[in-house]
Formats: C-alpha cells, sequence, structure tokens
C-alpha cells in the first residue's frame, strides 16, 4: 500500500494511542520509523493507519529507579551512548548502541523499536539481555512486566499483544564488580547488520565468577543464551584456556542459517572467537570495578 493512502495518527498521551490501537483496522506503531517505513515501502508489511509515538514525551528518557535503570521506549541510540547513567553501569550498552548503522540513524531509532521488531540481527536485545532486562507492556486494562530473554517468539515476533505497547525497559543495576562487554562482527566498517554478535557478562567474587551470561545474536531465530557455555564457566577462576572451551561450547550452542552475509560454518567460526573476546573483555571490566571497590 503506498504510504498516502495510509492514515497517521499522533496521539499525546500512553492512554490515547491505546485507545488508537484497539478502535483502529489495520494500525501499526512507529516510533523512529527506521525499520517501519522501510518495510513498507518495500512490501513487507501493510497498514491502513500508522499511530506515531513521537509525541508522547513520557515515553523519552532514562532515569534510576527504585535501584533500576528505567529506559523510556522512545530514548534513541544515541541517547543511550551519551547518557551518564548507562556509561557508568552498562558501558556495554554503548558500545552496543554505538555500533548500529550511521549517526543520522541513531539519532532517530529508538530503543523500543529496535526491541520490537525483533530482528535477529538486532544489536541492542543481547546486551539487554545479558543485564536481565525486562520490558513494560501496556493495555488499556493492565500493565504487565516481561524478561526480555522471553519477548521474542521468532524472527520479526514477539509475545507483545495486539493491543499492548511497550512502553519501558527496566535494568537492574548490576552487581558490584560485574563486566559486560558486546563484540559483533560486520562486513563493513559502518552502517552494517551483525553476522554475529555475542554478549558476555561477569560477576567476580574474590577469584570466582559467581554468575556468568553468554548472551548470542544473529546466530539463531531470536537471541540466544549459551546456557551450556554461562553454567560451564560459573563458580570457576577465570583463565584464557578456560575461556577457549566456553567459546567453543558456545559455538555448539549457536544455530546460524546461511545466507548471503555469511555461510552456517563461517557463523560458528565468529561465535567462537568473538565469545572468547567478550569473554576476554568482561573479565578485565570486572577487575576494574573490583579493584576501584
Amino acid at each position: 500500500m503506498p504510504l498516502a493512502q495510509i492514515s497517521f495518527h499522533a496521539p499525546q498521551t500512553i492512554t490515547e494511542a491505546l485507545n488508537l490501537l484497539r478502535e483502529l483496522e489495520g494500525a501499526r506503531i512507529i516510533a523512529g520509523g527506521t525499520d517501519l517505513l522501510v518495510d513498507i515501502k518495500q512490501g513487507l508489511t501493510e497498514a491502513k493507519n500508522i499511530i506515531s509515538l513521537q509525541n508522547i514525551k513520557e515515553l523519552k528518557g532514562i532515569e534510576k529507579k527504585n535501584n533500576k535503570i528505567r529506559i523510556g521506549a522512545l530514548t534513541t541510540p544515541q541517547e543511550l551512548i551519551s547518557d551518564s547513567l548507562i556509561n557508568q553501569h552498562i558501558p556495554a550498552l554503548s558500545d552496543a548502541a554505538r555500533s548500529m548503522a550511521a549517526p543520522q540513524i541513531r539519532s532517530m531509532a529508538t530503543i523500543g523499536g529496535n526491541i520490537s521488531s525483533a530482528v535477529p540481527s538486532a544489536d541492542l536485545p543481547s546486551t539487554l539481555i545479558a543485564s536481565e532486562a525486562t520490558v513494560e507492556l501496556q493495555c488499556l486494562d493492565a500493565s504487565r512486566q516481561e524478561a526480555l530473554s522471553s519477548f521474542f517468539a521468532g524472527p520479526r515476533e514477539t509475545i507483545c499483544g495486539e493491543e499492548e505497547l511497550l512502553t519501558f525497559i527496566h535494568i537492574p543495576l548490576p552487581p558490584a564488580n560485574t563486566g559486560i562487554s558486546y563484540k559483533k562482527f560486520t562486513l563493513r566498517e559502518a552502517n552494517a547488520l551483525a553476522v554475529a554478535a555475542v554478549t558476555a557478562r561477569i560477576t567476580l567474587k574474590g577469584q570466582l565468577m559467581t554468575k556468568v551470561i553468554i548472551v548470542l545474536g544473529a546466530v539463531a531465530p531470536t537471541p540466544v543464551i549459551a546456557v551450556k557455555a554461562s553454567e560451564f564457566l560459573t563458580r570457576k577462576e577465570p583463565s584464557e584456556s578456560l575461556f577457549r572451551e566456553a567459546a567453543s561450547m558456545a559455538k555448539e550452542e549457536s544455530q546460524p542459517i546461511s545466507d548471503l552475509r555469511g555461510s552456517i560454518w563461517f557463523r560458528k567460526e565468529l561465535i567462537e572467537v568473538l565469545t572468547r573476546r567478550a569473554l576476554d573483555e568482561a573479565w578485565n571490566r570486572a577487575l576494574e570495578k573490583q579493584k576501584s571497590n
């Protein structure tokens, strides 16, 4: 359907947006528009009505609340990059945002859109999952919070209901001595989708890793936690040889496909390398936190 034939709506509040979502036929939500408008033009999706969230001020911004970081769904990747709370507590999220597309896109796209589009190669979800983020979903009658790790149902599919909006992302402040790292491989230096990506999180207590989470991106229908590799490292002392063994396990836990950007074999090899690098950086970041505490 040509864009000229689609009705555009610009609510001022969440309630107004939810009412429109319930009342309008063929309604689609737009935040930054960097995905949806392209998909409509290419015939990948259809819409009779577009509901823009851009005028809803309460969906913007980053704040510390109840020992968590709350991020509005309309917050842009560029705002993640420059935010002091994010850089202090979860610099890997800034790294992931910085790796996204070009500066113009980073200033228009939104964290809510990056999550809700459920594209397997999206940059932000793997680091948010490693950070144990939850998403807040609101409808007219109620709201609920769901772990981001269970939010994705498949490529471009989520558990968000037809009359629900993703409004906020909640991230617990990482425990002391926690380091998180995001590593990504692309076919060119800028404005490229991930061929494979890994986020690693390590929490230290003394010489032991008390919690390890390894999340793989772009190598399965959804972001996936490498459970066996993560559990293998837990309660052990970090070492390069241990990380190599865990990286090999993560490689086997990945479920990539072959496409124009890479074969199954290539992506599995990438996961092994990226996992080792992410674990090494996460360990060093955790050590830095440990020294400063």
